[in-house]
């Protein structure tokens, strides 16, 4: 008994984790999240907290140690971040609405979510608006109408907006032409996926993290690593969440972490968790 209740303990602890900036890898798309921590946070905050929350994040997290352009972006008041599933849109947004209290995020994906968003609009005020899954939106027109008043105010009470979605606004789906437009004359970034190096680097990140290994660059678990890349092609939250998984398996049944570890767990919840 005391064995089955053991080996259903990843169940829980197999769920994505909650997106947060420590967790996230840049990737190639250092300049776009440069400008998404711009419009999350003021420019006030990024001197006051100078050598403390950037200071932390290194190369393989957040690239804010990037010099931004310092003319390029500065009047827009709208980022629009898109790119194919698995990029990153949702995870940095979500990842920013943990981080600062002045960020407002909606999930149009969720019609609950969107349709506080459309009434609640004319009596909420925030600093920066994060409007995620645009492409998978419903309340169309009624959303629309949400979207461009949003836009129209922002000129007067300096409201930001983050958009995301998975087309150029241009190519969007959206029915109202002045929209596409008004999204279009913003910044607007394509996010590139993690390529297998660098999810291989930020999965030796974690297993340092976790306590694997004496150093964070080292091939001790490499070809573990490349099995579960080959053979699970998700997100980093789900391949480090399988991690987190396997740590504490390992840590109950007093074995080392291995690969029949990660495939007993591979089988198990996992193995139909969604990309």
């Amino acid at each position: 008994m005391a064995d089955d209740l053991l080996f259903q303990q990843p169940l829980a602890l197999m769920a994505t984790p909650r997106p947060s900036l420590a967790r996230g890898v840049t990737g190639a798309n250092a300049e776009a999240l440069t400008w998404l921590e711009r419009f999350c946070r003021p420019v006030q905050d990024h001197h006051d907290n100078h050598g403390s929350l950037a200071a932390e994040r290194t190369q393989e997290t957040i690239g804010w140690q990037k010099e931004q352009s310092p003319r390029m972006g500065l009047e827009a008041t709208s980022l629009y971040l898109w790119g194919p599933p698995g990029c990153g849109k949702s995870f940095w947004t979500q990842a920013w609405a943990q981080e600062c209290p002045g960020c407002h995020y909606v999930d149009l994906e969720d019609e609950d979510e969107a349709l506080a968003f459309i009434q609640l609009l004319d009596q909420v005020r925030t600093k920066t608006w994060l409007i995620d899954n645009l492409h998978q939106a419903v309340n169309g027109e009624q959303l629309e109408a949400a979207l461009f008043k949003l836009f129209v105010r922002s000129a007067e009470t300096g409201e930001r907006l983050v958009v995301t979605a998975d087309r150029p606004p241009l190519q969007s789906l959206l029915q109202r032409e002045d929209l596409r437009t008004r999204l279009g004359q913003g910044l607007i970034f394509e996010l590139q996926e993690l390529s297998d190096t660098e999810k291989l680097r930020a999965l030796r990140s974690r297993a340092f993290a976790l306590g694997w290994m004496i150093q964070p660059d080292l091939p001790d678990y490499d070809s573990l690593f490349r099995f579960m890349l080959e053979r699970l092609p998700r997100g980093l939250d789900q391949l480090t969440a399988l991690m987190d998984a396997a740590d504490a398996r390992a840590l109950a049944l007093k074995k080392p972490v291995g690969l029949n570890l990660i495939r007993s767990l591979m089988e198990g919840p996992i193995k139909n968790a969604s990309a």
